[in-house]
């Protein structure tokens, strides 16, 4: 009986939550509502029943369809709040400190992921990080085969502790946007690192495609399960082979763990991303990096086991004290490592920590910020942040590693089913993009993603041609010798050309790169020039917010006139005018002096090219040369006047 009777609640139980109100994650407290439209709220009921939203006054009735979704439209309302709002079914939710503002959506890949704690000034930043009138909200990152209706995650007010770990760009334009123009912001950030244009586009939008419109009707068939399993299976046997290579692990003994002898080490200040550190021999490293650093104990450090704190590593690891292995980790994403270490290990003096790191692409190294980089033991916690020693095991050449299973660049469509299908239903502003660096080899091809990928999101949103305002890729890599083909230039090229697509705004972030980290910290100057333009563009503001931009040439015995718009009050070089290349019709390309002549027109020449016939500026994957630029301190935006075949007009 007692069984029956268990069974009956936990029925009725399931039976009343699926009668039950339910909301998606986007629709809570805190939440911001678009103001000047008609606001949508959504969520999920029992078929047929009538849910009565109450909401500053009024009351809105919507009955759930047969397939247990309602929907509904508010009337549009200004800027303010807070307010409340009541649902009503066969159950009540009510839902507190709801603002009515403008709601921007932050999206692409790593540069808009950048959280504020990396942002240049950090510390300072998330001090002043207090904002009641910006909700932030982050949707969960996931990976599905059809389109999701809801994410996971929920609207936070912004503050110190929320901010940090928001989208840095996102931040500082919606701090600015809020100060300037007076009404709440709303900040959803729909971001994932490394992940490539085709896969942010739905099976629609890229219907007719001809590199991806085949497949992106096939995904929702794609067997993930199989795959997972010939390529984890592929990907552990390629890793064996990778750790073969490593001079520090040979015949399968971890020999430096053990060594004493650093004369040829280097110092080096942990933790970091390798990448980041300016050291060319770590520069764009995939490979294994062995790390050491020599602590004091106590003797009453002794007494008990300790506990060894790396944070988080990319990809996999190997943790050693005095030698003695105490842990690894395989090749994990967002996984913190923390190790026990034996007493018996320990000694009183000098101990030795080791760390080998194996990095299989892209960043590789210490994730953490230093909070939790840590040993602690039975007296004492010592921080390990600071200075270490490390030493190269092997240098990774060639691109061969298989997928370990399926990511967000295995299939097109994958991240609009999981960050932007679920956003669908919202009343937004308008959208802040900053992405194109996964799509380098593919620079030509992104002429043609880009716009449809715009095209595709208005569309799913039906909320006409919304504000699209993204960012020009910035400088990464080293200056070139002479000015040659660039694919990041073709990227920025491609960038330019989208605004002939409606309502669409790009600002430039070149000038504010950083030639050995493909992650500038400089995010405030970016999400400032995204503010000007928003602030003239959207906002309708009395601000000046054009960079200049070349308009035509003139070719005038051997010299190359260019002729420029928007110079907003002259143009300036803080030094000798650099970034300039020019060539004859051998389509070769020499550096070339150049002369401001007037606020539109600049001059370029060169005694290698006599005859020339075109210029190119900013041509670089890292243009830190090129230093034009107006009055308000906004540069001149990268152009060639010839069309001559690119390094990437053929990559599919």
């Amino acid at each position: 009986m007692n069984k029956y009777i268990v069974l009956m609640i936990v029925i009725c139980s399931a039976l009343i939550s699926q009668a039950a109100i339910r909301l998606p994650a986007l629709v809570g407290d805190h939440m911001v509502l678009q103001r000047d439209k008609l606001i949508n709220v959504w969520g999920y009921a029992k078929p047929g029943e009538t849910v009565t939203i109450t909401f500053v006054g009024k009351a809105y009735n919507v009955a759930t369809g047969a397939d247990g979704h309602w929907n509904t439209k508010l009337q549009p309302m200004k800027a303010g709040g807070p307010y409340q709002m009541i649902l009503k079914g066969e159950n009540t939710i009510t839902l507190n400190d709801i603002l009515i503002g403008d709601v921007w959506i932050c999206s692409g890949q790593s540069n808009m992921e950048f959280n504020l704690r990396q942002a240049k000034n950090a510390e300072e930043e998330i001090k002043n990080a207090s904002y009641p009138q910006i909700r932030l909200f982050s949707v969960n990152k996931s990976i599905d085969l059809t389109p999701l209706d809801d994410t996971r995650g929920n609207w936070s007010v912004c503050t110190s502790n929320s901010a940090q770990y928001f989208p840095a760009i996102g931040y500082f334009f919606a701090r600015d946007i809020q100060r300037d123009v007076k009404i709440p912001v709303g900040l959803i950030n729909a971001s994932w690192g490394g992940t490539v244009i085709e896969s942010w586009i739905s099976k629609e939008g890229l219907a007719g495609e001809p590199t991806f419109g085949e497949k992106s009707q096939q995904v929702a068939n794609f067997d993930t399960a199989v795959y997972n399993k010939e390529h984890r299976k592929a990907h552990a046997d390629w890793v064996t082979n990778f750790n073969k290579q490593d001079k520090g692990f040979a015949d399968g003994q971890y020999a430096w763990a053990k060594t004493t002898d650093l004369s040829d080490w280097r110092p080096i200040n942990l933790p970091t991303i390798w990448g980041f550190t300016g050291k060319p021999d770590l520069w764009e490293l995939s490979g294994v990096v062995w790390f050491k650093k020599k602590i004091n104990l106590s003797k009453s450090d002794l007494q008990n086991s300790a506990a060894l704190s790396l944070g988080w590593i990319m990809n996999a690891d190997e943790a050693f004290v005095n030698g003695v292995k105490i842990g690894s980790t395989g090749d994990k994403w967002g996984y913190k490592r923390l190790y026990m270490v034996p007493a018996n290990i320990l000694k009183e003096g000098e101990n030795t920590i080791t760390v080998r790191v194996e990095n299989y692409g892209g960043d590789g190294g210490f994730m953490d910020n230093g909070q939790s980089f840590y040993l602690k033991a039975a007296a004492s916690t010592i921080n390990l942040a600071g200075e270490w020693q490390y030493k190269i095991g092997y240098k990774l050449t060639g691109n061969d590693r298989p997928e370990k299973e399926i990511s967000p660049n295995t299939l097109p469509t994958l991240m609009y089913n999981t960050m932007i299908s679920p956003l669908t239903n919202l009343s937004i502003k308008g959208v802040l993009w900053y992405q194109g660096e996964s799509n380098w080899f593919r620079a030509y091809q992104y002429r043609e993603l880009f716009p449809r990928m715009i095209a595709d999101w208005r569309s799913k949103f039906n909320q006409g041609d919304f504000p699209f305002l993204y960012v020009q890729l910035a400088g990464y890599h080293h200056p070139q010798k002479q000015p040659e083909g660039s694919y990041w230039a073709e990227v920025r090229e491609a960038q330019d050309k989208t605004l002939s697509v409606k309502n669409t705004g790009m600002v430039t972030a070149f000038d504010v790169g950083d030639s050995s980290n493909v992650h500038p910290k400089n995010k405030q100057e970016v999400a400032r020039r995204l503010v000007l333009l928003a602030e003239k563009n959207v906002y309708g503001l009395p601000v000046k917010a054009d960079a200049p931009r070349y308009r035509s040439f003139e070719i005038k015995d051997n010299s190359v006139i260019i002729k420029l718009a928007n110079p907003v009050g002259g143009l300036t070089a803080a030094k000798k005018i650099g970034g300039f290349g020019i060539a004859g019709d051998d389509h070769n390309f020499y550096w070339a002096d150049a002369e401001i002549l007037s606020d539109t027109q600049i001059k370029v020449s060169s005694l290698l090219v006599p005859r020339p016939v075109a210029v190119r500026y900013a041509w670089e994957d890292d243009p830190a040369g090129a230093n034009v630029y107006n009055s308000i301190g906004l540069p001149l935006f990268p152009f060639r006047t010839d069309n001559w075949k690119g390094l990437t007009d053929d990559n599919k």
